[in-house]
């Protein structure tokens, strides 16, 4: 599972929901470049100008695209990144792409949701939730099976 720390500072490529209820989410690691010119005019603000010569701008690694495939979800839900907030009271793996034990998602979706009815139609399987936090979007998946993620070539 890539639910580890390295997966931090993502971009979002692409979500596609299926009629199927099947989705699929691209993401891009990032990677440093250095900003090839500066827009600043040289005869401005000279502590500015180097400030911004020492720093670095990340952009999406193109040769690092994996593709997040849920055969089915229970519920998914995108926030604007800005809107997110961190819960003191969660229980998680990885940054970046997480694995949640514990959220106010899933209390909120066992308290809306027939659950004892749905995972008994699922063979009993515990509900999971999934975050996938990109540089601009936040991405919740509740499911009962761990998505496929690949590495798109």
């Amino acid at each position: 599972m890539l639910f580890g720390n390295e997966y931090r500072n993502l971009f979002l490529k692409q979500l596609i929901d299926t009629e199927d209820n099947e989705l699929t989410i691209f993401i891009a690691k990032s990677e440093k470049v250095v900003p090839s010119t500066l827009s600043l005019d040289e005869e401005k603000d000279e502590k500015i100008c180097e400030l911004l010569s020492t720093t670095m701008q990340l952009v999406p690694d193109e040769t690092q695209v994996y593709r997040i495939h849920f055969d089915r979800y229970i519920l998914y839900q995108g926030r604007l990144e800005s809107y997110a907030y961190n819960d003191d009271e969660h229980v998680s793996v990885g940054q970046g792409l997480i694995l949640f034990k514990k959220s106010k998602l899933l209390d909120y979706v066992n308290d809306v949701m027939d659950v004892p009815l749905v995972m008994h139609m699922q063979q009993k399987s515990k509900l999971l939730h999934f975050g996938i936090y990109t540089l601009n979007n936040v991405i919740d998946v509740i499911a009962f099976c761990e998505p496929i993620i690949e590495k798109v070539d």
